[in-house]
C-alpha cells in the first residue's frame, strides 16, 4: 500500500502507479495528465479519450477514476486536489451547520481507488458490478477498510459517513452517493481492530458481503422524497405523517450526523419532534 508521505511525493512527479489485486492503477494529475497517460501501454490509452475529454468529464470534481479492460492496467485516476473543499454546510430550519473536513486528499483518493478495487474484487466473487450506486456504496466500503489499516481508527469513516449525510441534506442531488445504508452496518458490525486484522480488501469483502442488506430502488426514492421534505428549502415545521413508515430507518442512519452537528441533547430533541426516534436506537461509533 502506498502511505500518504509516499504519495504526496510520488504525485510531485504528476503521477504514480499504485497496486490494483494483480494489477496496476495509473494515478495522473490533471496539470500533466498528457505526460501521464504517456505512461499507459498502447492497447490501454486507445481504451481513453482525448486529454481534452477527460479534463472536460472532470469538471470542478477533485479526483475521477476510468476503469479499463485490460490484463496488466485496471484504470486510470485522475486528480485535481485544488478542488478539495475543507468542510461541509447545510443550512435548514434548525440553523446553519458544517463538518470540517480532514486528510481529504488521501480520503479522495482511497475513494477513487476503490471503484477499481471493487471491480477486481467482485471478479474473485464471480460478480460484477450492477449500478452507479452500487459503485459508490464499494467505494466507501474500501474506504472504510483503508482508513482502518492506514490510520488503526475509524474516525475518517466517520466523518466520510457524516459528509455523506450531509451532502444529501443540502441536496438530494447526491442521493446516487448515499451509500450510509451500507456504511452503517460495516461500522456497526467492524470495530478498527477486527477491519485491520483482514490482509486485504477481498478477504474483508468475501466476510461482508453475505450479511449486507441492500435498499430496494423504491426504498430509496421514498428516503429520497422525506430527506427533501426534511431538509429541504422552506421546510420549518415537522410533517409527522409524511412516509412515516421510513422515518424511523432514516432517524436510524441520521442520528450520529446529527449529533455531531447539533451536540447530543438537541439531535434527540429534534428526532423526536420529527418523528425519527421511535424505537430510540442510535448507531454507536466504534473505533
Amino acid at each position: 500500500m502506498l502511505n500518504s508521505l509516499v504519495f504526496s511525493i510520488a504525485l510531485t512527479s504528476g503521477f504514480i502507479w499504485d497496486d490494483i489485486g494483480s494489477k496496476k492503477a495509473l494515478v495522473c494529475e490533471l496539470k500533466q495528465l498528457e505526460v501521464c497517460l504517456s505512461q499507459l501501454p498502447p492497447s490501454a490509452r486507445k481504451q481513453l479519450p482525448n486529454t481534452q475529454l477527460i479534463q472536460m468529464s472532470l469538471g470542478a470534481r477533485a479526483a475521477m477514476v476510468l476503469p479499463l479492460k485490460h490484463v496488466d492496467v485496471a484504470g486510470v485516476l485522475v486528480t485535481d486536489f485544488s478542488q478539495l473543499p475543507l468542510k461541509r454546510s447545510v443550512n435548514w430550519g434548525e440553523g446553519d451547520f458544517s463538518l470540517s473536513l480532514n486528510r481529504q486528499d488521501e480520503l479522495t483518493y482511497w475513494h477513487e481507488l476503490g471503484h477499481l478495487q471493487a471491480i477486481e474484487a467482485l471478479k474473485t466473487m464471480n460478480a460484477e458490478i450492477s449500478s452507479p450506486f452500487q459503485h459508490e456504496w464499494l467505494a466507501d466500503i474500501y474506504l472504510i477498510w483503508r482508513i482502518a489499516k492506514e490510520t488503526n481508527s475509524l474516525s475518517l469513516a466517520w466523518q466520510q459517513y457524516h459528509r455523506r449525510n450531509i451532502d444529501v441534506m443540502a441536496n438530494v442531488a447526491f442521493m446516487s452517493h448515499w451509500s450510509v445504508p451500507i456504511m452503517s452496518q460495516a461500522l456497526a458490525r467492524y470495530s478498527a481492530k477486527e477491519l485491520t486484522a483482514f490482509n486485504s480488501f477481498n478477504t474483508f469483502l468475501a466476510d461482508f458481503w453475505p450479511t449486507i442488506a441492500l435498499p430496494t430502488a423504491d426504498s430509496l426514492a421514498e428516503f429520497s422524497s422525506l430527506i427533501q421534505r426534511t431538509f429541504g428549502a422552506g421546510t420549518v415545521q415537522p410533517l409527522p405523517e409524511y412516509m412515516y413508515w421510513r422515518k424511523p430507518a432514516l432517524g436510524h442512519y441520521f442520528k450520529p450526523t446529527l449529533i455531531k452537528l447539533m451536540g447530543q441533547t438537541d439531535a434527540v430533541q429534534w428526532l423526536v419532534d420529527q418523528s425519527m426516534d421511535q424505537d430510540g436506537s442510535s448507531l454507536k461509533p466504534r473505533l
